[in-house]
């Protein structure tokens, strides 16, 4: 499978995992009209969905925005229009939603309505790995074993696709089948590597891993958001 592919059947499901995660902690109006489309999206009326988004994407929502180019990368609800989804989905991104970087991700490295630059899909994959996105830096990984927009790494492809592994490996995220295929392409890619390369790698997974466990259980025992108040953190 290319990697235009992978990454084009990365972005339905990333997006489909995000919407239907519960964001919103609060009962202000903006997290209740996103729950409305919320819900609206997961029983298939996505008019319903857009009726919701497109008033909180317009003042300038960024999980709205990720949400309504998503759709409009996929023709759901609405005709394909790669422009309308590269106009929401910049604004979602620039914003530092998760969705809307990995979406970027894809638009350049699929050349979806634009002239395919891999350099800027690895920019914007780069940027959602760093907020430990799983797909993301399985994509980015995958770039640096090809040297697709990046030189070719192999330890640094080993890196993300281990640490790509370890951040789906949470039952509860639901990407085991992008932790399946990004140990299968490490796989792959060690059966060429000299060992002392391989071994960096492996002690920088090691490493990354600790601190992603700290940040994991942070999460995890937070305290609750105070009531009107939404969570900052783009996903769960």
């Amino acid at each position: 499978m290319g990697v235009s592919t992978r990454l084009r059947r990365g972005v339905q499901r990333t997006f489909v995992v995000l919407v239907t995660t519960a964001f919103a902690f609060g009962i202000g109006p903006a997290a209740a009209d996103w729950d409305k489309g919320q819900a609206a999206f997961e029983r298939g009326d996505i008019a319903t969905a857009l009726e919701e988004w497109r008033p909180l994407a317009e003042a300038g929502d960024a999980r709205a925005q990720a949400a309504i180019g998503s759709l409009y990368i996929h023709g759901q609800g609405v005709a394909v229009d790669y422009a309308e989804a590269l106009r929401w989905t910049r604004r979602a991104a620039e914003q530092g939603d998760v969705t809307g970087q990995f979406n970027m991700g894809t638009i350049y490295a699929g050349g979806l309505g634009v002239e395919r630059d891999y350099g800027m899909a690895a920019d914007w994959f780069r940027r959602a790995g760093e907020q430990d996105d799983a797909a993301s830096r399985f994509n980015l990984g995958v770039l640096y074993a090809r040297g697709l927009g990046v030189p070719k790494d192999d330890e640094e492809a080993i890196f993300l696709l281990s640490t790509a592994t370890i951040i789906a490996g949470d039952p509860e995220a639901k990407l085991q089948e992008i932790g399946a295929a990004a140990e299968n392409y490490a796989y792959v890619v060690m059966m060429t590597m000299e060992e002392p390369e391989l071994t960096r790698a492996l002690e920088r997974t090691r490493a990354w891993e600790k601190e992603f466990l700290h940040r994991y259980l942070s999460r995890r025992i937070r305290p609750a958001e105070p009531k009107g108040g939404l969570d900052p953190l783009p996903y769960e």
